[in-house]
């Protein structure tokens, strides 16, 4: 299976790279038509953050964040498939209703009435692993196998889902770099990503301009070259999606490695 680009929308004033207080429909349906323009596969709508310390939006300020945003998309084009990035089930049911494709779920533990919620769309799930909520994750990253114990998590979530009715194509991992890992739990992570090849189903990567990724003290705006050779490395190890912000640079990345793979 070729590669999917999945472009993030944050719909949010505070996200911890493109997060921005006048952020609008207008500005939102541009950075979508950019991204579409530049070869994304799939757009990802949020409305929350989910960065370190990110305090939880109420449900109803959500849904008014992003169900505009996903009826416009849905207006524009009617194939491009759409994520929406939430926890809550009212949020992912009132997407659903509005047309999303995937419900891509960082919580690390979603509710069996999500999967099922899921199932009876025929839609998608992201499944991710991580601990605690975005105020104490980073104080959670004692392992004593990270990556068998991160495997196990992903094996459990995915036969959850199949006993909710969900089929096992339509499961995504993602490992969740820079939740609860350590920087150098998220290199190890990213070198060893193959390892969860076995689970059988798709697999998301998202490390787009991530902390982890800084060289002395860089801000996020700053990751953008470290991010890019970091999403070479996840292809070469198995990734099947890649979630950025930097949509036609990325693009280049995976039409050059598809190149390499093919060449003798």
């Amino acid at each position: 299976m070729k590669p999917q680009l999945m472009g993030i929308i944050n719909a949010t004033p505070d996200s911890f790279y493109d997060g921005n207080p006048q952020n609008n429909l207008a500005s939102l349906m541009a950075k979508c038509k950019d991204y579409v323009r530049d070869g994304a596969d799939i757009l990802d709508v949020g409305g929350e953050s989910n960065r370190p310390s990110a305090e939880p939006v109420p449900e109803e300020e959500e849904k008014a964040r992003v169900l505009p945003l996903i009826a416009e998309i849905r207006k524009t084009w009617k194939n491009v498939p759409v994520s929406l990035d939430t926890v809550k089930i009212p949020v992912a049911l009132a997407g659903l209703k509005a047309g999303v494709n995937i419900i891509n779920d960082v919580s690390g533990t979603p509710d069996k009435e999500m999967f099922k919620l899921v199932k009876d769309f025929n839609a998608e799930i992201v499944v991710m692993h991580t601990r605690g909520t975005p105020q104490t994750m980073q104080s959670q990253t004692e392992y004593a196998d990270m990556l068998a114990e991160i495997k196990d998590f992903l094996a459990d979530k995915i036969a959850e889902a199949q006993s909710c009715g969900l089929a096992k194509q339509n499961v995504i991992i993602d490992v969740g770099f820079g939740f609860a890992k350590t920087r150098e739990q998220n290199y190890e992570l990213l070198k060893h990503l193959a390892f969860f090849k076995d689970l059988g189903v798709r697999m998301l990567v998202g490390l787009s301009r991530k902390t982890f990724l800084s060289q002395k003290c860089e801000g996020a705006p700053k990751r953008k070259a470290q991010t890019l050779a970091a999403n070479l490395v996840a292809l070469q190890n198995g990734a099947d999606i890649l979630r950025v912000h930097d949509v036609k640079e990325t693009r280049k990345i995976i039409n050059f490695y598809e190149e390499l793979e093919s060449s003798k």
